[in-house]
Parts: C-alpha cells; structure tokens; sequence
C-alpha cells in the first residue's frame, strides 16, 4: 500500500470516529434537556396550573346574621383547597349576573377574605382563580336584612357552647377579675354579645392574659374580655362582631395552668370597672 493511500485511509477512519463522538454527544444532550423539561413538568416548575379550586365551608366574619348568613358588606371566610390563586369571589344577583369582589385578600393558610358586594341575593358562593378554573360553594350563604342583623346584635350567648365547667369566680382569694371555664383544649369560643373588637393581641400571646381580645358594645356601655385563647383571635382590630360568632378556640396561652377561657365583664369602654359576670353567665348557659 502507498503512502497516500494509508494516510487516506487513516483519514476516513478518525473522520469516522470523530463524527460517531458528535452523534453520541448530541444524543446525550437531547436526553439532558428531555429530562430538565419533563422535571420542571412533574416537579411543580411552574408550567402547569395548581388544582382545581375546592370550597368546604363559607363563614360570616363580620356583620353576621347566623355563622352562614349576613348582609351587603359582610365579610366572609372561604376555606378549601387550591384557593391560593383565587381573584375574584362572587355571588348571584337577581339579574342572573354576579355581585363581585375583585380584590379577595388570601391568608398564609389557604383561607380566602372576601366581602359581600352591592345586588348580591342568597346563592352559592363562586370562586375563580387566575388559570380562568371555578368552583361554587356546596352550600348557600344566606342574605338577610339589616333589621334581622340589628336583632341578632341584640342577643347575648354563653361564650363556650361545648362542655364546660364553671371554676375560679371573681376574686377567688387572689384578686381575680373575672371567670373561668374550663373545658377541652381547642373547644370554640363564640361571641357572648355583638359590640367592636375595641383591642386585641397581636400574632402571639401577650403577657398574662395570652391570646385576648376586648368587645365593647356601646348601647350597654359594657366591655367582655376573652382571654388566653389557644390562636391570636379570629377577628381583627375595629371589626363590628355579632353574638354567636367564632372568636377562636380555648387554650392555656399567657399566665394559664389548663385549657380555659378567661372571661371578664368590665363597666364602660376598655380596662374600667371591673364586674361580677357569673351571674350572667349562668344565665346565658341555660337558653345557649
């Protein structure tokens, strides 16, 4: 063989291999970007959208009738699942159009804050997200009228509607200043009567009393105070609560030895006159 022949052939021959190393190359890399692509698709890589949205529950906040039922400007508490991305909460009108809230506030826990708008009617509540997805609540939330709500802020409640106990009263040998129900860690705690969420704690428990929260109502001029709850409690600062409603859940938080709830009466707005609530408390325990 000559040499030009040789050194063609040697040629062809790392050619060859040269372009078998490219080929395999190539194919590697294909895989690579097939397997980051289907990752980003089963990992959450933000390519797909979430769930669909679920509604379990629709509960009146404030201006409430009944834990389900308010008024033109209640604002209710949506709970499900897949409610992160919601933007609009909407409910029927009697035109067959929908009273909505365009701009819902969603918690850290999943829970949607929405208000009642204009024109909306007793019906189902609707969600529906940024991906276009809805969904409508498995029960109606009712609207009433303002008379049904000004009888409903008249009405007064025993604060525990669980079991319960009746232990340390006003005084009891060491200045205390209220009563003590004992009962099962996490029982609710409602509302005893309507009033403003005058003051409250803040995202922790706060010195002795733990989680609390001040209610004054103005037509009596009296203060109820709910203390060591086992949350911060469920209603904010200036809110305008309606007996009956869901304040939080019985706890130990602050200066407390067992789940309880520390519940004082007090004449006037705020920290005044401290009265004797047993009496009213028994009284609102036999009808509750």
């Amino acid at each position: 063989m000559t040499g030009t022949s040789f050194d063609s052939v040697s040629t062809a021959a790392a050619v060859a291999r040269a372009s078998t190393a490219v080929a395999v190359a190539t194919a590697v890399a294909v895989a690579a970007v097939g397997a980051g692509v289907a990752g980003a698709q089963t990992t959450g890589g933000g390519t797909a959208p979430p769930g669909d949205p679920a509604i379990t529950d629709v509960l009146c906040v404030t201006k409430c009738i009944k834990p389900r039922k308010g008024v033109i400007g209640s604002k209710v508490r949506i709970v499900g699942t897949d409610l992160q991305q919601v933007r609009i909460v909407s409910l029927p009108k009697s035109d067959g159009r929908r009273a909505k809230d365009t701009s819902p506030y969603v918690k850290p826990s999943g829970a949607v804050l929405a208000y009642v708008k204009p024109g909306a009617i007793t019906g189902r509540v609707r969600v529906a997200d940024s991906y276009g997805q809805r969904k409508d609540s498995p029960i109606e939330f009712k609207i009433g009228t303002q008379a049904q709500l000004q009888r409903a802020r008249q009405k007064y409640k025993f604060p525990v509607p669980g079991p319960h106990q009746y232990w340390d009263g006003l005084g009891a040998g060491r200045g205390h200043q209220g009563q003590d129900i004992g009962a099962a860690c996490k029982s609710r705690v409602i509302v005893a009567h309507s009033g403003k969420v005058i003051e409250r704690s803040g995202a922790g428990p706060e010195g002795a009393a733990g989680n609390y929260v001040m209610i004054f109502n103005k037509r009596d001029n009296r203060t109820h105070t709910y203390m060591h709850l086992f949350n911060p409690p469920a209603v904010a600062l200036g809110d305008a609560v309606t007996t009956g409603q869901f304040l939080g859940k019985v706890g130990q938080t602050g200066r407390a030895s067992g789940c309880h709830l520390h519940f004082e009466l007090r004449a006037g707005r705020g920290w005044g006159q401290v009265l004797n609530p047993t009496p009213l408390l028994r009284a609102w325990d036999k009808y509750s």
